[in-house]
């Protein structure tokens, strides 16, 4: 973050007060995101569904990849 730029400033200080970090470099493996990209370098981007996402966000297994 660039504490001389007013919008990294301001997005730094939204992300706060809504509970929020904002992070520079890859997710952290225990996120979801960090979850998701980790499954989708093992199995493809192009297996990812909606039912991935769902999974990632309430912090359940992710599904096998549709077809294995």
């Amino acid at each position: 973050m660039d504490i001389n730029d007013p919008q990294d400033v301001g997005a730094a200080f939204w992300a706060q007060v809504q509970g929020f970090t904002l992070v520079e470099g890859p997710a952290a493996p225990d996120t979801p995101l960090g979850r998701l990209r980790a499954f989708a370098a093992v199995h493809g981007g192009e297996k990812l569904t909606v039912e991935h996402v769902r999974a990632a966000i309430e912090g359940l297994p992710l599904p096998p990849p549709t077809g294995a």
